[in-house]
């Protein structure tokens, strides 16, 4: 990410679970999150707060079980306070797995700014935060979409072995030969998706 922040002026916003499988709390990687804040081409998001599910039989969509508004009230104070302890107030989120239940919806849209979805799970749903969609992976090149007339967005995973979109050598190179392609074709402008907002 530094190497195309330093040749196109690439800007990234990071959707980080706030305690990964409840084994990485942000509390405790506080040099880690610093490292990312120092960087004034990144923005810090939330992704939910364990990212997984109890339910083993609906992949990793954390925020698609929980079905009440209690039970959303409660797990985005958890997700909400371990980004306190690392002194960040994330404006954006990006539901873990894509999906969230619209009971879900209705809390998750009142703490944040902006919702980052996909167009084809969360779109019909009502958000009391503004949304903005896209979903283009790194890794491909002939299915990107131009979103409401003017964006291109691009996302990724650091890591992951079920994911095509991480950050490998090859996703890389990739990636850098779409955005020459689309810098010869668009006045490109690199932004943070709270930049858009």
């Amino acid at each position: 990410m530094e190497e195309l922040n330093k040749e196109f002026g690439c800007k990234f916003t990071l959707f980080i679970p706030s305690n990964y499988h409840g084994k990485y709390p942000l509390s405790k990687h506080k040099d880690w999150v610093e490292f990312w804040k120092l960087k004034d081409w990144v923005e810090l998001a939330a992704h939910g707060h364990y990212h997984q599910c109890e339910a083993n039989n609906i992949g990793e969509c954390e925020f698609f079980e929980i079905n009440n508004n209690l039970l959303a009230e409660e797990r985005i104070a958890k997700c909400l306070t371990e980004w306190s302890a690392v002194n960040v107030k994330p404006r954006g989120w990006r539901n873990p797995g894509w999906l969230a239940h619209p009971e879900a919806v209705k809390v998750i849209g009142k703490y944040f700014d902006y919702a980052a979805i996909h167009e084809q799970h969360n779109n019909g749903m009502s958000w009391e935060c503004k949304t903005l969609i896209g979903h283009d992976g790194i890794h491909q090149t002939d299915s990107i979409q131009l979103y409401n007339k003017d964006t291109f967005m691009f996302q990724s995973h650091i890591a992951g072995k079920t994911n095509d979109n991480n950050w490998t050598e090859e996703n890389y190179e990739n990636f850098r030969n779409v955005l020459l392609f689309l810098q010869e074709q668009y006045d490109l402008e690199y932004k943070t998706l709270g930049e858009l907002v």
